[in-house]
């Protein structure tokens, strides 16, 4: 995997923001516009076998980085599941990208190694948040990395120090970066001018990370707005 460099190559999108539900016309779309990173999203449990058993009928030689979402919300007594439903996954020396609070036994997680990321959560979870928090998950999956989410970050602490404080303490783990904006209902939505110049006074100072995959929601045929935000994310993520 490349370190990110500044170049719309590293920038891709969720299959998930693009269409809701349909990963097939998410690949599609991106293989069309020559997007070279992408997250195959599973966020709901029900779409991960579909998804997992999909993945040979999949253009994915046309992408230089591509990451697994897995699934946001389960029970404890799925969490076996789960895991073996994403064991392909991890063959494929994919990363795979897990919500904290899903996280129910981490010894069960050991498994993926530095493939799985850690993703810093939003002010609806309990865990997962802030530095500390993220810090205990790590002393119990050592190997994993992080999966930082600006918007996230962002939503905890407008002032921002709260997303430095994680870049700086977790650099040498940062391995995929997730860029949107939150709404008051915790939604991923197209960033604003105000997002992308926070995003960028933080970023310019870390000057290095990782693929970005942006998280927006731009479901329905919006192609305009999809290469807008493109051009977003990258003047976020860009020293200049």
């Amino acid at each position: 995997m490349s370190p990110f460099n500044g170049h719309t190559s590293h920038i891709g999108f969720s299959t998930g923001a693009l269409e809701r539900g349909n990963y097939r016309d998410a690949v599609r779309w991106m293989v069309g516009n020559n997007i070279h990173s992408m997250e195959l999203s599973a966020l709901r449990f029900d779409e991960l076998e579909p998804l997992v058993s999909s993945l040979g009928d999949l253009p994915l030689d046309k992408f230089d980085y591509v990451s697994f979402h897995a699934p946001s919300s389960f029970s404890p007594d799925r969490e076996e599941q789960v895991i073996d439903l994403l064991q392909p996954v991890y063959r494929r020396g994919w990363n795979i990208v897990v919500h904290p609070d899903v996280i129910y036994t981490p010894a069960r997680w050991l498994r993926f190694g530095e493939q799985l990321l850690i993703e810093n959560m939003d002010r609806r979870k309990p865990i997962g948040r802030t530095s500390t928090e993220l810090t205990d998950l790590f002393s119990r999956l050592p190997k994993a990395r992080l999966c930082l989410d600006v918007a996230h970050a962002r939503q905890m602490d407008t002032t921002l120090t709260l997303l430095w404080d994680i870049i700086r303490r977790f650099a040498d783990r940062v391995a995929e970066i997730h860029i949107s904006e939150l709404d008051s209902r915790c939604r991923h939505q197209p960033m604003s001018r105000g997002a992308v110049m926070d995003y960028k006074k933080v970023m310019a100072r870390a000057g290095w990370l990782a693929p970005v995959i942006v998280e927006s929601m731009l479901d329905r045929d919006r192609s305009e707005l999809r290469q807008n935000e493109l051009l977003l994310a990258k003047e976020a993520m860009s020293s200049g």
